[in-house]
């Protein structure tokens, strides 16, 4: 069924047909990132704050920057060569500047290099009233021949 809707989808850099991509996804129920924006190689996420997302103190936990990340990362990339690729994290680095309480981010992601096989990017997550929360260093692997859909 997942298999489906996503060879249904447009190879486009559209922030709709990225869209569609997460949502086909089922860790997205979870998360519930939205994509703000995207181009090739590019693209921006919107993480709401949800009380799941903080430590008892009320601090977003890392591990969901670190997820935002790696989401915008996939998302970059497919908005670079197209929805059907299927490319996954080899490598992640992850430094944490600031914390964030009870508030939403946003997650900017670029594909610096694209390789035959490797792509290198960043990452940052930020708030437009905080700023930089975190900074990601990305790999990633195409695995050629194989494609969703």
């Amino acid at each position: 069924m997942r298999a489906q809707r996503v060879a249904q989808m447009p190879r486009a850099t559209s922030p709709k047909a990225l869209q569609q991509l997460l949502n086909a996804t089922p860790f997205n129920r979870f998360y519930r990132f939205r994509v703000i924006s995207a181009s090739a190689g590019s693209c921006v996420i919107r993480t709401p704050y949800r009380p799941e997302f903080a430590r008892p103190d009320g601090i977003i936990a890392g591990i969901i920057f670190i997820a935002a990340a790696d989401v915008a990362m996939w998302l970059a990339i497919a908005a670079r060569i197209g929805i059907h690729e299927r490319t996954v994290t080899v490598e992640m680095k992850t430094n944490f500047l600031r914390s964030a309480r009870k508030e939403g981010f946003l997650c900017r992601a670029r594909v610096m290099k694209l390789g035959r096989q490797l792509i290198y990017g960043t990452a940052e997550c930020y708030t437009p009233s905080r700023g930089l929360l975190s900074h990601h260093t990305l790999t990633y692997i195409h695995l050629p021949g194989e494609q969703v859909g």
